[in-house]
């Protein structure tokens, strides 16, 4: 995850820290031990104190960077899912079942546990949700719509609402994810594509 110059100030919900002088090596341990935690001991283990002991470093390190501990395991979540659950660069209908395969196959993984506990730890801290809104799905959903958008003007999908079509295409991971009814299986990933791409083709 590239890190901010030390001139340049953390926006509302960016959970970036700013370089100082050994940021990228302190940066990198803090984060690792953010991560490590979350997927081996949960989220209630991953507390400033314990993700300090960790890294190596002291907690004032830690609030020289970040507000909270939300913001730090945020940064931590961001800089591992970023490169697994990456946005096309544009919308094609084609390519659309690959990509939630390989969705559904991170969620399996480490970064569907991540996710999973802080979609379920932000039902109850505020500061979770918020950071969890803000830094991952709020940010991705701009850019979504934004390739939604254009493929509408393509004329590539029909007309319709583009944060609905947003939502039938990632909603029902995402209900698996953390539901657990059902198993986020690839058959179920390429029964929901055929049914949300039938309703999506131009008419």
């Amino acid at each position: 995850m590239p890190t901010p110059t030390e001139a340049e100030s953390t926006k509302p919900g960016t959970t970036r820290p700013r370089r100082t002088q050994n940021g990228p090596r302190a940066e990198a341990a803090i984060l690792d031990a953010a991560y490590q935690l979350l997927l081996e001991q949960g989220l209630e283990a991953a507390t400033v104190e314990a993700i300090a002991a960790k890294a190596g470093v002291s907690k004032v390190t830690i609030y020289k960077w970040w507000p909270n501990r939300a913001a730090v395991i945020m940064s931590a979540f961001l800089r591992e899912s970023g490169d697994v659950l990456p946005y096309p660069d544009n919308f094609q209908l084609d390519q659309v079942e690959d990509r939630l395969l390989q969705m559904a196959e991170s969620f399996r993984g480490a970064t569907g546990t991540a996710m999973a506990a802080l979609i379920a730890a932000g039902q109850f801290d505020p500061e979770i949700a918020q950071a969890f809104r803000d830094g991952y799905i709020n940010e991705r959903r701009r850019h979504g719509l934004d390739i939604v958008r254009a493929a509408i003007d393509a004329g590539q999908i029909r007309p319709a609402d583009p944060d609905v079509v947003l939502d039938l295409l990632y909603a029902p991971l995402y209900f698996r994810l953390v539901v657990g009814h059902r198993p986020l299986d690839d058959d179920a990933v390429r029964e929901h594509v055929r049914l949300v791409l039938a309703g999506l083709e131009p008419e």
